[in-house]
């Protein structure tokens, strides 16, 4: 049997932001699992010649050397994106599990939906024992994390392009 978590934040940005940082696999390490007990990534990488879409492979290695292969099984810009766990290599626990993001517009810019439904499937380190003891817990930790450095990211650029003028704004002024 599976569990599931799921987390919002709302993000003073449009949808196409958002989606523009959450989907580049490079630039996971912004934002993604950087506090709590779960190894973060220090690399995102793509592990397929595709880089969007369905079948679309990211790999993700963490300061201790895991690293963790997702496929992408859902794509639709800029609203939903799912991906599902393929493997973990150097890992000291070995779980399936599946992230789901929905991206809804809303007053104050986008709503991120982030949903994990996980199972472990092996392995007894440290990490294996402390989230079968906790169960939910570590993912949510995990996540509101994750999501609140996501919004701080995606804010942060937002900000800059507002604050930068537009090419065309320059041309008119100079006019």
């Amino acid at each position: 049997m599976a569990n599931r978590v799921s987390y919002s934040e709302e993000i003073k940005a449009t949808p196409e932001q958002v989606w523009a940082v959450l989907t580049d696999v490079t630039r996971m390490p912004e934002w993604a699992f950087t506090e709590g007990r779960y190894p973060y990534p220090v690399e995102g990488r793509y592990g397929s010649e595709q880089r969007e879409g369905p079948g679309t492979l990211w790999v993700g290695v963490s300061a201790d050397g895991q690293t963790a292969t997702q496929k992408i099984t859902l794509w639709e810009p800029p609203y939903k994106l799912t991906y599902e766990l393929q493997q973990m290599e150097n890992a000291s626990l070995q779980m399936a599990q599946t992230n789901m993001f929905e991206l809804e517009p809303s007053n104050a810019g986008t709503r991120v939906v982030w949903t994990v439904d996980w199972k472990l499937i092996g392995g007894w380190s440290l990490n294996a024992i402390l989230i079968r003891l906790t169960g939910n817990g570590v993912f949510e930790e995990m996540i509101a994390g994750s999501l609140e450095n996501l919004k701080r990211v995606v804010e942060g650029e937002a900000k800059t392009r507002e604050a930068r003028p537009s090419e065309a704004g320059k041309l008119k002024r100079k006019a």
